[in-house]
């Protein structure tokens, strides 16, 4: 807990501020040793060092809290006044209206630095005002002397403001491209839909609490219409709304009079998605731009994270019948052996494929492919996995104590008559069954199933051969 009090920030704002911070009470403690108007008493002279030194409380405070209140804004000049009318020369009280209106410069609304900038401007000469003596002169406080400070006053004001609100929107922007640079790395390592979205929401959440007063909404397009797809610095509820255009989405929330919709790249009227931004005032241009450089990252993601699932698809399933192939059939054969249990093995060759090839021609071959691909994959069911491993040959994974018989039911199916384009053909099926055993590699149980099904063409095809029985089904 000490060394979090003694380290400095790490924020150029807060460093600046503790800066600010520092030399200003330094500055108004030196004044101390000025108390001592020779026409004030004691007593009075005691309440000045007060007045001071609760000044410097109160900026300490402010930095504590990190921001002022209103409160504050009467306060600080009337307790610089008591202050400077007790000094020798009130005038070098000025060092106390300007070291408290730079330091709640650095924390303080617009509204509220306007209103402190005006009290400041009337405390030096109500110092004056109400002090005795003044240098052993006669100076008022309308004097050019003391009206001159004023414009000092005034400008250091405006210079400090100035170069803190330059300092906090240069901040904001290395905030906001550390932000968005942090969210275009994880999106491009993101490899589900999910986690693109989640990212995506938690950067949007991120930006928001940057700048608060600014909300983001996601309008997405479908069937019926508009609807708030996603919503950050917004009640809650309104994701899920319905839009009935573009235009309404200026009013999605009450006091956010600033809307801005982009239709990210299309036209406001088709766009599939429109980025709505909106503000309590003004909503920077460099803000907008900064959400939509993040709703750009999330729409690329999301195209990189479908292209790549559409190659891996196109890389694991025949391009075809659409069955997964060779490769993933036997990841996924090695999977169901090393969880155990009943595992059969089906290696299907269709008989008289050839034929329709001749026949017919090769489209009405791969018609017939495919419609031989729908009646394995509905014998896979829900638990199996059927593959196209080349050509006409066609392999299924079961699991359970039911291959066999699975296998003389789809054997039957394939027989039936198929009505192609060109014509109404019909094929057999040669099929081989292997069933896993203790030991047996995925290698193994394939090589049995190849030599089950070569047992079934040999003995005349249109028949199932489970690996060391023979058992015949008619055509």
């Amino acid at each position: 807990m000490r060394r979090e009090w003694l380290s400095l920030p790490s924020r150029t704002v807060n460093r600046t501020r503790l800066a600010a911070v520092g030399i200003g009470s330094l500055a108004m403690l030196m004044q101390l040793g000025q108390i001592g108007n020779g026409m004030r008493s004691v007593a009075y002279g005691r309440v000045a060092a007060t007045a001071i030194v609760t000044l410097v409380v109160l900026i300490v405070v402010v930095h504590r809290r990190q921001r002022t209140s209103w409160w504050t804004v009467p306060l600080v000049p009337v307790l610089a006044a008591v202050g400077a009318a007790g000094l020798k020369d009130p005038l070098a009280g000025t060092s106390l209206a300007m070291a408290t209106l730079i330091v709640c410069s650095l924390y303080d609304t617009n509204r509220r630095w306007f209103a402190r900038m005006a009290a400041a401007l009337v405390a030096v000469p109500a110092a004056v005002l109400i002090s005795p003596d003044v240098a052993a002169q006669a100076t008022t406080w309308h004097s050019p002397t003391v009206l001159g400070i004023l414009p000092q006053i005034l400008l250091m004001g405006v210079l400090t403001r100035a170069f803190y609100l330059g300092l906090l929107r240069q901040e904001h922007a290395a905030t906001r491209d550390a932000v968005l640079t942090r969210a275009g790395h994880e999106l491009l390592a993101a490899t589900e839909g999910t986690e693109i979205r989640r990212i995506g929401e938690r950067t949007a959440a991120q930006l928001v609490r940057i700048h608060p007063g600014v909300a983001l909404a996601i309008v997405a397009r479908d069937e019926q219409g508009l609807f708030v797809a996603f919503a950050e610095g917004a009640p809650e509820g309104l994701a899920g709304q319905r839009l009935t255009g573009p235009a309404e989405s200026s009013a999605l929330i009450p006091g956010y009079q600033n809307w801005y919709v982009d239709p990210l790249g299309g036209e406001p009227e088709t766009a599939p998605v429109l980025m709505v931004v909106g503000g309590r005032r003004r909503v920077p241009a460099e803000v907008r731009d900064a959400f939509r450089s993040l709703s750009y990252q999330v729409i690329l993601a999301e195209e990189a994270h479908q292209a790549r699932a559409e190659l891996e698809y196109r890389a694991h399933h025949d391009h075809l019948t659409g069955l997964p192939t060779r490769a993933k059939f036997l990841r996924a054969a090695d999977a169901a052996i090393e969880a155990g249990g009943p595992v059969a093995l089906l290696n299907i060759d269709l008989d008289g494929f050839k034929r329709v090839n001749d026949e017919h021609g090769h489209a009405a071959g791969d018609e017939l492919l495919v419609a031989v691909a729908g009646r394995i994959a509905a014998a896979a069911g829900r638990d199996g996995v059927a593959a196209r491993f080349g050509g006409d040959e066609f392999a299924l994974l079961l699991t359970g104590s039911t291959g066999v018989d699975q296998a003389r039911r789809l054997c039957a199916e394939l027989g039936e008559p198929v009505a192609l384009t060109a014509a109404t053909v019909r094929v057999g099926a040669s099929i081989g069954v292997a069933f896993a055993e203790p030991g047996i590699t995925v290698a193994d149980l394939l090589r049995r199933a190849d030599q089950a099904m070569y047992a079934a063409k040999a003995g005349g095809k249109n028949r199932v051969i489970r690996y060391g029985v023979t058992e015949t089904v008619a055509a």
